[in-house]
């Protein structure tokens, strides 16, 4: 269903989509029907293509023998795989947004549920790219910050004494936050000293990876703290904290392809 909700976009950008699965041609003919896939589904019923590839997941349990790392190989338009993007875990995988965007870099608009909260310099916007969760999905938290004209806050790396921008998650039960993807900082010196500097300033974009790995967990109140130090070219300001909340809830699971009787 993830997918399915970005093939138009996909389709808007020129790119065809297809799903690989060892399933037989019916059971997929039959699970399209009942969801409305309209994208091909391909069968590789044996697993000889996914062994060919060398994405045959060796660690999934005997009962789902043949099963693939779930990812993604992009190809070019003459056929040649230009990148690829494979999880290790059979269980783990992105929302359609997050392959849109942090795969593919293509710009979509967020449904997932957003909070805001400001300082006096430093104005913070946080989404989620779902508005719901599955076991076994990667979800990404993105925390947009804008900075007041004239100020800046530090990245790393520092000089001691200083606070850089950090983004913390409080944790929860068998949910795994991933490294944040930082943007590329600017150097900066101040007049008159030898320490050297990597700041942010203006509008900047901070993504992390949430992989929930909880069976009917319910919803989960996601809570984090941006903490960061403010300046001039000529001061600065005490290092300060933006909090932030947001709820998600568990969607249904999706039956996956069912062998007919």
């Amino acid at each position: 269903m993830e997918l399915q909700n970005i093939s138009a976009d996909l389709e808007a950008q020129g790119i065809a989509l297809y799903a690989i699965s060892y399933d037989p041609p019916d059971v997929l003919a039959s699970f399209a029907a009942r969801h409305g896939i309209s994208y091909p589904l391909l069968s590789d019923a044996g697993s000889e293509l996914i062994r060919e590839l060398g994405i045959l997941n060796a660690e999934a349990p005997e009962s789902i023998e043949g099963i693939p790392h779930p990812g993604v190989f992009v190809l070019d338009e003459n056929g040649i795989v230009a990148e690829k993007h494979f999880y290790e875990s059979y269980r783990e995988r992105d929302t359609g947004l997050g392959l849109l965007e942090h795969v593919l870099g293509i710009a979509a608009a967020h449904d997932g549920p957003q909070t805001q909260a400001a300082s006096d310099v430093v104005q913070l916007r946080a989404d989620f790219d779902a508005p719901t969760y599955v076991w076994g999905q990667r979800l990404w938290l993105t925390v947009r910050l804008t900075i007041a004209d004239g100020y800046h806050i530090y990245g790393r790396p520092i000089p001691g004494g200083y606070m850089p921008l950090d983004i913390e998650i409080e944790p929860l039960e068998r949910v795994t936050v991933g490294a944040p993807r930082w943007p590329t900082p600017e150097p900066f010196q101040v007049a008159g000293l030898d320490e050297h500097f990597q700041v942010f300033s203006g509008e900047i974009e901070v993504s992390l990876p949430l992989s929930f790995m909880s069976v009917d967990a319910g919803a989960l109140d996601v809570r984090g703290t941006v903490t960061l130090q403010a300046c001039t070219a000529t001061e600065c300001l005490a290092p300060d904290s933006l909090s932030f909340e947001m709820r998600l809830l568990e969607a249904p699971l999706v039956e996956r392809p069912q062998p007919r009787d």
